[in-house]
Parts: structure tokens; sequence; C-alpha cells
């Protein structure tokens, strides 16, 4: 058997506040149209599954969550039926957190598209990071 690697990249903001903070905001997937550019729309549509518009179109997200060890992983399932597991995190940093999500590039990811990818992760965690930030200090 084969076993075969591809491309990833793993991007993390620090947050000024708690772990827990952040994770419970985070973990609410209905409310990251407000930071995601990943997610214009979330509808729940189990307690573990959300439809998810886009901008590449619907997919459904399957959250992983496990508050205790502060995971925010989830599979992303696209129309065609290809799962993609992303790898979401929070850890501590002295007293506030960091927040970290790997992207792996899928074996028919053009340059272009992974690039893209990227940049969605950077743009989302920038987004995380300044939406739990305003919602700590208020």
């Amino acid at each position: 058997m084969e076993c075969r690697t591809e491309r990833s990249d793993t991007y993390s903001v620090s947050i000024e506040a708690p772990p827990e903070f952040v994770w419970r905001v985070v973990a609410n997937v209905e409310d990251w149209p407000r930071f995601s550019p990943f997610a214009l729309a979330v509808k729940r549509t189990s307690e573990t599954t959300y439809d998810v518009t886009g901008p590449q179109g619907p997919v459904v997200l399957s959250s992983l969550f496990h508050r205790e060890l502060l995971l925010l992983d989830h599979r992303v399932i696209l129309p065609d039926g290809t799962e993609i597991f992303i790898p979401y995190r929070v850890t501590a940093n002295h007293r506030g957190s960091e927040l970290i999500m790997t992207n792996v590039k899928s074996p028919g990811d053009s340059a272009e598209e992974y690039a893209e990818q990227l940049q969605w992760m950077r743009t989302e965690l920038d987004g995380a990071k300044k939406y739990v930030e305003e919602l700590y200090r208020a």
C-alpha cells in the first residue's frame, strides 16, 4: 500500500481572549458569516451538521468539535461527495489564545486553487480574531 502526502500549511492568530471563550464563540457555526469568507450563509440541519453556502457554492459542514480539547475540527462535504478534513483548534497562549487551522492540498487542486484556499484560511482566522476580541471586550 502506497502512502502519499500532499502539501499542507498551518496558520494561526493570537487572540486576546481566554481559550474557552474563543472556542465557545467560534464553535457557533451559525455566526461564521460574520468573519469567514467561506461561510456566506449557514443553516443548521442537525446537532453537528450545517448547510453552508460559500463562494464556490453549497457544501455540508460536519462538526467534530470537542469542547474539553478545544477542537473545532470539521469535515466539509462537497456536492460531488468529496470530504475534506479541516484541523481547527484553540490553544492557550499565556493569558490569551492561539486559533490554529491547517489546510491540506487536495490532489486535484491547482497551485492557484490552493493559493486561494490559503488566502481564505488567513482571511477567516484574521476575521475570527477581530470578531472574538470585539465580543470579549464588550
